[in-house]
């Protein structure tokens, strides 16, 4: 099955019509739908198990069969329709029309493929009374191109069509929102492992049809105590009182419900005003006013940056940097302080040569020498003459001129490196520049965001309102866990209760003799009880393997669990680590144990076999940043062949939605505006680009 749109027409927040396309391709399931808090994301989540359930879709709000659960199932639709800002009035009186939620889904059935259109409507009742509730379900087959009644199915038993494709008793496991699954893992104020417990008992009950099973032994419970007569009045006796027992805790649960419904009412309602006056701030630039001081701490760090920038140029200026302006000046200077050394070291050599000559052509001249050497007057004359003209074939026969500069070798040597300097002085120069033109740029954008940013008396007195309605909430939250922790106490006490019926019962059936009537409804209890328990251990297993499975691929310790058990009567799930001793539930920290939640639903819904879509509200709220890319890295991708993730723009950022954009089908962004919530394609604006267009 796959989702393939949705359309509300004056649904909560939601106002005129609004139709969504939830269509995917196989190698891109996830269809993203981004909204700030109190845009609508949760009203859509809700719509669409409203329109595919009705009252069940609300737990506890939707309550059982009695006539009270109806009136407040009444009064939620009549909450739910779209009220405009300013326009007065309430619930069903405040506008005429029919306020409805349709969804569209695909399913293979017999090897053939048939798309379905489920709607749901209501509007006041005739003469003003109740509510006007109505269904209606259609179909096409591929090429036709509209939907055709469901004649196949008489109208009455509709609703358990729908719930024949996507059961109701296992709608939690592929419809759950964050805060629920957080809950479940005890991360909030109440939950716990009980109400982890008690979620999987159902969950695991309804994917196996265990809860049939239970409602025949309930009634061959029944059927035996009115077939049985005899000595066992005592017992009889008991068994009534155990039964009226049970029933007085079935009526206390059933009044819990409604508590609780009314305690989520009110958190809805908190929430819409949270949402509103969250829209006021945002409005008069609140996210701006929450960044002043770290805007201020930036523009300092700017300043500075800046200072240093430019300090920097300054010393190049002070320096050689001035000589770059004549760069072909430089070079020509750095080839004459060479020649100019060249033609000292020359005119050196040539006065060492000569003066070397001078000593020879004296010696020459000395008796004493030409004596020695044999030398008449004549010989010595022609040898001066040979040493003369050697003399003037090295120097080149000419006196060489004066150096042109006639540089020291140390005033040379400086001159060079100051030109080296002026060179390195050039090639930096362009880069502290441009650092210095960077932090002056940063400067203007800082300076110009807190010149629009709200002052503290604008924007104190709505902060002031946002907190007193988060401490409401918060209030309401703990009561509303307060009544789900009895309601889990309440549970407990009717398995208990129903334990000892059964030994009553059995114990009535040995006092009273035997009975073919009665041997076989034993024999029947006890091959139900026999068949429970074997499908129990033969699935606890596959859940245990899949939960395993599950939790490795999301917590990001790979090496934390080595284990993981189920108890199939208490559905307790014990963990241990890779060497096998005991991992206990306070050695994880609240983001693991909700990981753990999570892996437990994702292995629940692989454990059920059916190919169903999950739709997940704010997933990713109570998690940190390891545990929220484990999340969008190998949960979203993997989880089905569609899934829809309605994120808040801090669950679900700009990084992390770049990392998701591989599996995105589609994506969507929900904004309330002028009274009422409209959807459109697209995403949250990067944070840049949202800064540029203020």
């Amino acid at each position: 099955m796959i989702l393939t749109g949705a359309v509300l027409t004056d649904y909560g927040l939601y106002g005129g019509r609004n139709e969504i396309d939830l269509s995917c391709a196989a190698d891109r399931p996830v269809v993203l739908v981004g909204g700030l808090n109190g845009a609508g994301k949760t009203t859509l989540f809700e719509a669409v198990r409203l329109c595919l359930y009705g009252a069940a879709a609300l737990g506890a709000r939707g309550g059982g069969r009695r006539a009270g659960s109806r009136r407040a199932y009444e009064e939620f639709l009549a909450r739910r329709v779209h009220r405009p800002a300013g326009g007065g009035g309430s619930g069903l009186r405040a506008r005429q029309g029919r306020t409805s939620v349709a969804v569209t889904f695909g399913f293979f059935q017999g090897g053939r493929e048939s798309e379905y259109r489920v709607e749901r409507s209501w509007s006041s009742g005739a003469g003003g009374s109740g509510v006007d509730e109505r269904l209606e379900v259609g179909r096409r087959s591929p090429g036709e191109p509209e939907f055709a009644p469901l004649d196949a199915v008489e109208r009455p038993h509709w609703q358990q069509f729908i719930e024949g494709i996507i059961p109701r008793g296992i709608m939690q496991l592929f419809f759950f929102d964050g805060e629920k699954v957080a809950r479940m893992a005890g991360g909030g104020d109440g939950g716990g492992d009980g109400a982890e417990e008690e979620a999987v008992r159902e969950a695991f009950n309804a994917l196996l049809g265990l809860d049939a099973v239970e409602q025949l032994q309930a009634d061959l419970e029944v059927n035996l105590a009115r077939n049985l007569t005899g000595g066992g009045a005592p017992l009889r006796a008991e068994y009534e009182r155990i039964k009226a027992e049970r029933d007085e805790s079935d009526g206390a649960a059933s009044r819990l419900r409604e508590r609780l419904a009314q305690k989520e009412t009110d958190i809805d309602a908190v929430r819409a005003r949270i949402g509103a006056a969250e829209d006021r701030i945002a409005k008069v630039g609140g996210g701006f006013a929450s960044r002043r001081e770290e805007a201020k701490a930036e523009l300092a760090a700017a300043r500075a940056e800046h200072e240093a920038a430019c300090q920097r140029l300054r010393d190049m200026c002070a320096g050689a940097l001035p000589f770059a302006l004549v760069p072909v000046r430089l070079a020509r200077l750095r080839r004459g302080i060479r020649d100019d050394q060249e033609a000292q070291r020359r005119r050196a050599g040539q006065a060492a040569l000569e003066a070397g000559m001078g000593r020879m052509l004296a010696r020459l001249d000395e008796g004493r020498f030409r004596t020695g050497a044999g030398l008449d007057a004549g010989g010595a004359k022609r040898a001066a003459q040979l040493v003369a003209r050697a003399a003037a074939a090295e120097s080149g026969g000419e006196d060489m001129p004066e150096p042109p500069m006639g540089l020291s070798e140390s005033q040379a040597s400086g001159l060079v490196r100051a030109i080296d300097e002026a060179d390195r002085a050039a090639a930096g120069l362009a880069e502290h520049a441009d650092a210095a033109a960077a932090a002056a740029e940063r400067i203007a954008g800082i300076e110009s965001s807190l010149a629009k940013a709200p002052r503290d008396d604008e924007i104190g007195p709505l902060v002031s309102k946002v907190g007193k309605l988060h401490s409401e909430e918060g209030r309401l939250r703990a009561e509303a866990d307060h009544i789900e922790g009895r309601l889990s106490s309440s549970a407990a006490l009717r398995q208990h209760l129903n334990a000892k019926l059964r030994e009553t019962m059995s114990r009535i059936y040995k006092a009273e003799g035997s009975k073919r009537g009665a041997e076989l409804t034993r024999r029947v209890q006890g091959a139900l009880e026999e068949y429970a328990g074997r499908l129990k251990a033969k699935k606890v297993r596959t859940l245990e393997r899949h939960l395993l499975e599950s939790a490795r691929t999301l917590l990001h310790k790979g090496d934390l669990i080595g284990g993981a058990s189920v108890d199939p009567e208490t559905f307790r799930v014990s963990l241990s680590r890779p060497g096998g001793a005991e991992l206990r539930r306070d050695e994880l920290s609240e983001g693991e144990k909700q990981m753990l939640a999570t892996a437990l639903l994702w292995a629940l819904a692989r454990t059920s076999g059916r190919a169903l879509p999950f739709m997940i509200d704010t997933p990713l709220a109570r998690l940190d940043r390891g545990h929220r890319d484990s999340m969008v890295d190998r949960f979203l991708p993997a989880a089905s062949h569609q899934v829809i993730v309605l994120s808040t723009d801090e669950e679900i950022d700009e990084r992390r939605r770049a990392r998701l954009a591989p599996h995105l089908g589609r994506t969507y962004l929900v904004e309330y505006e002028g009274g009422a919530t409209r959807c459109r394609e697209g995403y949250f604006e990067p944070e840049a680009e949202r800064i540029a267009a203020v």
